[in-house]
């Protein structure tokens, strides 16, 4: 097949965006300075995110928007103790790098993810 060199140089160009494309949907999206995390009714008790990966020093809030307690709980990095009802608010300094996976002390079920990353995040 003899492709003339414009439509080589389209192809190339092509396939270069579509490869750009890709990598920038597949990077990991790393919150800085605040994220929040709310705390839900939904299918007997919920996060949400149920994942998140922040850079070191970001601060974390965890607000119960549910009708029920809630607690963030997880051994040796961090405990919210007790989070009241309708719109209590925790916040933890994401000080410990690491992948956590945390739980509500009130709802063993309701499960978690927060990654700490130990660098600042290189992207925007």
């Amino acid at each position: 097949m003899n492709i003339p060199s414009r439509g080589r140089a389209a192809i190339r160009v092509t396939l270069l965006a579509l490869t750009l494309l890709a990598c920038a949907a597949c990077q990991q999206k790393v919150a800085t300075g605040q994220v929040t995390i709310n705390m839900t009714g939904a299918g007997g008790g919920a996060f949400n995110p149920t994942n998140v990966t922040v850079a070191l020093g970001t601060l974390v809030i965890f607000v119960n928007q549910d009708t029920q307690p809630h607690s963030a709980t997880v051994a040796g990095a961090f405990d919210s103790g007790i989070v009241a009802p309708n719109g209590g608010r925790w916040t933890w300094v994401a000080s410990i790098p690491g992948t956590f996976q945390y739980h509500s002390s009130l709802q063993p079920t309701m499960i978690a993810t927060i990654t700490v990353l130990p660098g600042a995040p290189t992207g925007p």
